[in-house]
């Protein structure tokens, strides 16, 4: 291809540039980006370089970076999920194209921005551009420094101090072009004593006359002020030819907390970053994490916790269920700080296995630079227990039935956490649509998806977790 992202050129970011008429000042930034994603190496850790060939598959040789197709109208396979009249805070998005971004006028008058990323750069530049990258630079990441040069799309959310918005800002993925890569690049700001719910939905329906796969970059930067909350859901159910590259952190001020609800459901590659940084004291985050892998799938999942200030909190629970040949790796490293006197950090990484072609890895650490702290990690792996399926079976269930139901207890600990009822029930719907051999579904209306869960139980992870474990002291 011309224009393949394995040796991308400034020429081809100039083509993406000049689509938006951007400023020089963000141009030169791309540039920037794009030299340290030539320099950097896969991956930084030496603790995980020889992990590295799980995304061997993700080769960047058959993606063209996607420019705005100025694409209107809402594509028919997701009208289902757009209430057209009632739906005041969606941000959609197709391809590398933002198609609508909208906001009811009340929540406008109160000061809340909810606008296309390049619209927040171009008409919010001390806001937007203040935070832009910042959280994630360039020179974090090679995936993030690829997306930090092409980006063409992305939602920007900012909500002043003391609001509580209890409607679910709503971001729409749909991808439908092969040999194309969409890049997103995502900013949240919610400022002291305000709380939002950020619910992002990822689905694809490529042409099926057609062959070749499709690239999803992304990048999302979360800040969280002083005794703020952010609940960020993110559910992915691409089809298998959909390879993905996720870098999210947050960082959280004194007495903030930040929610992570992600599930990795489809797709065929995806690499996923994912980081809280505990930066005042006081602040908490609890991330929770489901993979379901089929087939051939890959995933390769980071989820880090850096504990900067006093008396901060962070669990991070991570499951996941393999069968067929699918692979994914769980790597953690939970990072107390010297002046982080007090904290308390938990990670767990586990895995089940269906099949004897199914391979999982989990690798958790901790890097504890001070004392007066607790931290602890878990991991396992595991192949289903026969006596299990036995013993179901025995019961009148099938060996399917059983294999079913083993695998909903197995992720009931992380699927109970989720705050949002519909994130949940989509969650559990598109596991059994998954099981049944119907992946790559985009699930029903909201409305009309079955109630499979319980409300989540309100203790803490620490409560029936956290203390079973060993504390370093």
């Amino acid at each position: 291809m011309g224009k393949s992202l394995a040796s991308p050129t400034e020429s081809m970011i100039k083509e993406v540039s000049a689509s938006f008429f951007e400023p020089q000042e963000l141009s030169r930034e791309r540039f920037v980006a794009l030299d340290y994603f030539n320099k950097l190496p896969l991956e930084k850790s030496v603790l995980y370089t020889k992990y590295v060939d799980i995304i061997s598959g993700l080769t960047l040789d058959s993606f063209e970076p996607g420019l705005p197709s100025h694409l209107k109208s809402i594509p028919h396979e997701i009208a289902h999920l757009v209430k057209e009249r009632d739906e005041p805070t969606l941000s959609l998005q197709v391809d590398s194209q933002m198609v609508r971004t909208e906001i009811h006028g009340t929540l406008e008058k109160e000061g809340i921005i909810f606008s296309n990323i390049q619209s927040a750069l171009a008409n919010n530049p001390e806001l937007a551009r203040s935070h832009f990258t910042k959280a994630i630079p360039p020179d974090d990441d090679k995936f993030a420094a690829l997306n930090n040069a092409f980006f063409t799309a992305g939602t920007f959310l900012y909500v002043p101090k003391g609001l509580n918005i209890k409607i679910p800002f709503r971001n729409i993925v749909l991808l439908k072009s092969r040999h194309q890569a969409a890049f997103t690049h995502n900013i949240i700001i919610a400022e002291e004593n305000s709380k939002l719910n950020f619910l992002q939905e990822a689905y694809s329906k490529l042409d099926p006359g057609q062959q070749g796969p499709a690239l999803y970059s992304e990048v999302t930067e979360v800040y969280v002020g002083e005794d703020a909350e952010v609940n960020f859901a993110s559910l992915q159910n691409f089809e298998g030819d959909v390879h993905s590259t996720l870098n999210r952190r947050c960082v959280a001020q004194k007495d903030a907390r930040m929610n992570w609800t992600i599930g990795h459901i489809g797709g065929g590659t995806t690499r996923s970053r994912v980081e809280s940084v505990l930066n005042g004291p006081g602040a908490a985050a609890e991330d929770v994490e489901i993979v379901f892998g089929s087939e051939s799938q890959r995933v390769d999942a980071v989820t880090d916790l850096t504990h900067r200030s006093t008396n901060t909190t962070g669990h991070v629970l991570a499951r996941g269920v393999l069968r067929d040949s699918a692979r994914t790796i769980f790597k953690g490293m939970i990072r107390i700080e010297e002046g982080a006197k007090n904290s308390n950090s938990y990670l767990a990484e586990h895995a089940m296995i269906f099949s004897k072609k199914a391979r999982a890895d989990a690798i958790p650490g901790l890097e504890i630079m001070t004392n007066e702290v607790k931290a602890t990690h878990s991991g396992s792996v595991s192949q289903v227990d026969e006596e299990q399926i036995f013993y179901l079976m025995s019961r009148g269930l099938s060996q399917s039935e059983a294999q079913r139901m083993i695998i909903i207890g197995f992720l009931h600990p992380a699927v109970q956490r989720i705050p949002l009822r519909t994130v949940r029930a989509a969650i559990q719907y598109l596991i059994e649509e998954k099981w049944l051999g119907r992946g790559g579904q985009i699930p029903p209306s909201p409305e009309q998806l079955p109630e499979f869960e319980e409300e989540p139980e309100k203790e803490s992870v620490s409560s029936d977790l956290f203390e079973r474990h060993y504390k370093y002291r």
